[in-house]
């Protein structure tokens, strides 16, 4: 932990301030020159207590979260210990999902990450030229993630539960990848991302849809929620190797190959889940395999529509949020209290979807 967090914290009982009590330290490579390995958090308001341990502060309470978040938290993190490699690709794929977000959005911004993984995004959003990044994950993907950005000298990392964050509101702009679905709670981990915004903050998630995926709520959700999920991790991964292997030889030898001549030939038929194995042909081994792990380990997985995610933001007092269907099989959705930064995403949403990137606009 680095000292200049300290006063951003709040008590995810009371939101009292923190008192600090440092016990190892050690120097660091960064802007602070040390890090707090271990030590106390009291709250100043009710007294509770939280530890600081390899350098992370503890600031999870498992009286308060549900044990299915508990849970979840605990299997992603035997996830991304599994895939916890760093790769420069991963930006191009996070800006894909945010869109229209884009790098120059976020700098000089105070951010949130709600569902940090590994780091990756958190990496991203920093060098991007954030002024400031935190990111939460209530499992122990903290750790994984402290080991590969935990460094950076303007990154924040906690462990914390989305419905019970430690903060009060101080974000100019919070986004969160592929986690809300996951939650015994969507909307209301939703809901708690947004009340740490600032009056005039912003908020970009990306969660996956209802739409056009009924063959896994069919198919492939029964036997993850009675089998894959309950399996070691080792073990899974073994499975979702194999699983991959016809995954992502179809991405790349038929629907990458026939999505580019369908682009040419517009009277061709798209073929079964076009979009999404397209956009996958671009990946390697790895990373399809570590997607395929990804679906098969969740204890949890919602496939929202969008009229619900529209919900979300109406009723957390965005009316007009922009909603964007991605790979045709997931939703992205961004809003502002600054009516001209919704605008301006709207304009760029136009512009793609009138233009040759009209295929990045729907995949």
């Amino acid at each position: 932990m680095k000292p200049s967090l300290l006063p951003y914290l709040a008590c995810i009982s009371c939101k009292g301030q923190f008192h600090l009590h440092e016990g190892e330290t050690q120097s660091r490579d960064n802007a602070e020159g040390r890090e707090i390995i271990s030590g106390l958090l009291t709250c100043k308001s009710c007294l509770n207590r939280y530890p600081i341990t390899n350098g992370i502060p503890r600031l999870v309470d498992s009286r308060l979260s549900t044990s299915t978040d508990m849970n979840t938290g605990d299997r992603f993190g035997d996830a991304w210990k599994e895939f916890s490699r760093m790769d420069e690709r991963y930006e191009q794929q996070f800006f894909d999902w945010l869109f229209p977000v884009d790098p120059h959005f976020l700098n000089d911004k105070v951010v949130l990450e709600a569902g940090v993984g590994k780091g990756r995004h958190a990496q991203i959003v920093a060098d991007s030229g954030a002024k400031m990044v935190f990111g939460i994950d209530i499992g122990h993907a903290i750790d994984v993630a402290y080991e590969n950005v935990g460094h950076m000298p303007k990154l924040h990392l906690i462990q914390s539960d989305i419905r019970r964050l430690p903060f009060n509101n101080i974000f100019d702009f919070a986004f969160s990848v592929g986690v809300l679905h996951h939650m015994d709670d969507p909307k209301a981990g939703f809901t708690s991302v947004v009340d740490c915004l600032k009056p005039d903050g912003s908020i970009c998630i990306w969660v996956y849809g209802k739409e056009n995926n009924w063959w896994i709520t069919n198919m492939v959700s029964p036997v993850r929620e009675a089998f894959t999920t309950k399996l070691p991790a080792k073990v899974l991964k073994l499975i979702s190797t194999t699983l991959s292997v016809p995954v992502y030889t179809v991405s790349k030898a038929v629907a990458g190959p026939y999505a580019k001549v369908q682009n040419k030939n517009k009277w061709l038929p798209e073929m079964f889940y076009q979009a999404y194995l397209s956009y996958i042909s671009n990946f390697d081994f790895t990373e399809v395999n570590h997607i395929v792990f990804d679906h098969l380990i969740a204890p949890v997985a919602y496939y929202i529509p969008r009229g619900d995610v529209l919900e979300w933001f109406q009723d957390a007092g965005f009316p007009n949020p922009v909603i964007r269907w991605h790979n045709k099989n997931s939703w992205t959705g961004f809003a502002s209290h600054r009516q001209h930064e919704v605008e301006t995403m709207n304009a760029r949403l136009e512009v793609a979807k009138n233009s040759d990137s009209k295929a990045f606009v729907e995949r």
